[in-house]
């Protein structure tokens, strides 16, 4: 026997999941409290009961039962709420649930009896939500396998697209080699179906922020391009184009020594300039290919061996980025640094994304409200600012907190 349990992800968490432990605890309590629980059950072929459209999601058949949907709660919860917040979040939960069970007694109105329990569609309804809105990040999977002579116990990262895709498509599967349950199969994919609309909905309204990579982004390859970091397109072709070296006609002087050192210098000159076209190139063909750790590399190369080789402000931008796709932090942090040294008058969106990494990533809020400082009030969009807030919000929260921090840089 085994266990596929999601314990944590890698989502961005912009609020803490009060709202989950507080589903969570009221779960808990009804389970042991209720004297008879089955009175707030979700009945079949007895009409429409809309009181029990709410109280049948808080109630369980057994401790595994309870054990198993809480732990998936958890999972999910931190994921959705962790975008919406508490008071979203709760009013979402009791809409899957309400939809998915006014929909299951509906269709039941004609059966001879029967009755569901428990919190699976809501929790199938927040995992299709985490998959439109964050198909790329990750769970931390927790496996508990036990056989004859072995336990094992161990855990590692598997996408959300990839576990959702998992278990929803198990509800389809497993009807072909075990015969279809009504109460089990329809319950679950009704509320996947549920959420996977809640979802799309609050996206198209652009009442969630995704940061450009929702499902629809990742589908059409277009991850990440959202208001919080401005792509900009590549320069045209030819201000990337190298100045050519012209040979000039130079007037007569005296001394043949000087017009050697003068043609040795141009020839130097000629060579370098070549050979940061060169790098410019490599740069730019390994971020078309997705290879920014590579890039990186070639950069700091031709930095360390060419004096004065610089990217422009679009290629670096787009290097930090790139990196940053990656959640490769520790290297996109100082090229946003240098961005924003560089080109402090277009360095709003990157201070935004720095000081993102600088609180998610290193826990670092007094360096992350410095970095936001400069702003000047109004000048963000509606997302930036929104999204800046959020960061200011949640570095107030971790300096209240006592969080200790280093000074300078940390990379």
């Amino acid at each position: 026997m085994f266990f596929f349990l999601p314990i944590n992800t890698d989502a961005p968490i912009y609020y803490w999941p009060y709202g989950t432990v507080g589903i969570i605890v009221l779960n808990t309590l009804l389970f042991f409290l209720l004297p008879n629980p089955e009175d707030y059950a979700l009945v079949h072929g007895s009409g429409l009961h809309p009181l029990q459209w709410i109280t049948s999601n808080f109630i369980h058949s057994g401790f595994l039962h309870l054990l198993g949907n809480m732990i998936f709660l958890w999972g999910f919860g931190l994921v959705v709420e962790g975008k919406l917040g508490w008071y979203r979040f709760i009013p979402v939960y009791l809409a899957i649930g309400i939809i998915q069970c006014a929909s299951e007694q509906t269709m039941m109105l004609g059966s001879d009896g029967g009755m569901s329990v428990g919190a699976s569609a809501v929790i199938y309804g927040l995992l299709a939500m985490a998959m439109v809105w964050a198909p790329r990040n990750e769970f931390t999977i927790f496996v508990f396998a036990f056989f004859i002579y072995r336990v094992l116990a161990t855990t590692f990262e598997l996408s959300i697209l990839t576990f959702g895709l998992l278990y929803v498509g198990k509800e389809f599967f497993v009807p072909l080699l075990f015969g279809f349950q009504m109460s089990s199969q329809v319950l679950h994919l009704s509320g996947a179906f549920t959420g996977f609309g809640i979802g799309i909905l609050f996206l198209k309204l652009k009442w969630v922020d995704c940061e450009g990579w929702d499902l629809f982004n990742v589908m059409k390859k277009d991850h990440g391009t959202t208001d919080l970091i401005q792509h900009h397109n590549l320069l045209p072709e030819a201000e990337y184009k190298l100045e050519s070296v012209t040979k000039k006609k130079k007037k007569k002087k005296k001394g043949a020594n000087i017009s050697s050192l003068e043609g040795d210098f141009n020839e130097d000159a000629a060579s370098q300039e070549l050979r940061r076209g060169k790098s410019l190139a490599r740069i730019r063909k390994l971020l078309t290919q997705k290879k920014p750790n590579a890039a990186l590399s070639e950069y700091e190369n031709t930095k360390q061996q060419l004096g004065g080789f610089e990217l422009g402000s679009t290629d670096l931008k787009q290097l930090g980025d790139a990196l940053y796709r990656q959640k490769l932090f520790d290297q996109a942090g100082p090229i946003y640094d240098q961005y924003i040294t560089r080109f402090p008058e277009l360095a709003d969106p990157v201070r935004i994304k720095l000081a993102a990494i600088l609180i998610e990533k290193q826990q670092r809020p007094r360096a992350a409200l410095r970095t936001l400082a400069p702003i000047a009030p109004g000048t963000l969009s509606e997302s930036l600012e929104k999204t800046r807030l959020k960061i200011e919000r949640k570095a107030n929260q971790l300096i209240e907190e006592g969080v200790l921090e280093l000074e300078g840089n940390s990379w």
